[in-house]
């Protein structure tokens, strides 16, 4: 329902639209949902039975749409960009999305390694960032650095790198994060200039991606 919510409220086609009207009517939220529905030409009903043949998802929330997957936007000269580097985890990648949006990112970019960031999965995680983030995706190594610009580009590494305190962040930075299975790539490695990262506790070994892209994407937007 969240995910169709911010769908209606991007400038994206949503079409079609199709509801169980006895599954939406079991919490609040859906029956506020039906209600806008009903009014809406592009929406129509269905039963359970036929909207659980066709949701993807084990347990469906009573609603499902197609909406336009954007053509790739263009990446503003100034603010943060977040860079995925092979991010092969869709829940990964999707919450690194929505946590770009939040912390004020103005695009991000997925190297042609990085799984699909439109994928179902994906889109679930990034609960509507998807709809309002500039994406551009299946981006080629010899093509980032035109497209990023005159941004800094820290590299996110587990070690040997300046602590994410001391970077510059009223800079236009672009932040690249790599695999958690494989690191970063030799591409990404070649292209940065600064390495950066986020001292711990001597027990750990290391944070999940998406938990180290929120760390710098908010010390970046607290500049």
């Amino acid at each position: 329902m969240r995910l169709l919510q911010e769908a209606l409220a991007s400038d994206l086609r949503v079409a079609p639209i199709l509801y169980a009207p006895e599954r939406l009517a079991t919490t609040a939220a859906g029956r506020a949902l039906r209600h806008h529905l009903e009014s809406l030409a592009g929406a129509e009903q269905i039963d359970e039975r036929t909207l659980a043949a066709i949701s993807e998802t084990v347990t469906s929330q009573g609603v499902v749409a197609g909406v336009e997957i954007p053509a790739a936007r263009h990446v503003p000269e100034l603010g943060h960009v977040l860079v995925l580097d092979g991010i092969a985890d869709p829940g990964n990648a999707g919450t690194m999305l929505r946590t770009a949006q939040a912390a004020g990112a103005v695009a991000v970019v997925a190297t042609a390694g990085t799984t699909d960031v439109w994928g179902p999965k994906a889109v679930r995680s990034g609960m509507g960032a998807h709809f309002h983030l500039p994406i551009v995706a299946d981006v080629a190594w010899s093509n980032i650095g035109e497209l990023l610009g005159e941004r800094q580009l820290l590299l996110a590494s587990a070690h040997d790198g300046v602590p994410y305190w001391e970077i510059d962040w009223s800079q236009p930075s672009a932040m690249i994060m790599g695999s958690e299975a494989h690191g970063t790539s030799p591409a990404a490695e070649g292209l940065a200039t600064i390495r950066v990262t986020i001292p711990m506790a001597a027990e750990a070994e290391s944070l999940n991606a998406a938990a180290a892209a929120a760390v710098l994407l908010f010390a970046a937007f607290r500049g």
